[in-house]
């Protein structure tokens, strides 16, 4: 067994951590159905960055504290 709960944030910790290059790669939503639709590219560590400022905001400006529902995510892009 683990000694820490299995959280997404520790996912994310993880892979900046020990995969902080590798790129994430996804398709631009708007334009998935054209021949020359265009890719979307960032790491692991840019990805963790910007999850942890999504955070903060939630946290600081929104006031959204521990086990309040946000949001559902649908969409497998970077955004």
């Amino acid at each position: 067994m683990m000694n820490y709960p299995l959280l997404i944030s520790s996912l994310l910790t993880h892979a900046a951590k020990h995969h902080p290059d590798t790129p994430i790669v996804s398709r631009r939503h708007e334009e998935a159905g054209r021949k020359e639709a265009k890719l979307h590219r960032y790491t692991y560590l840019e990805m963790h960055a910007r999850s942890k400022r999504l955070a903060h905001v939630l946290e600081g400006r929104l006031g959204v504290t521990q086990g309040d529902r946000v949001a559902t995510l649908a969409l497998n892009t970077y955004r």
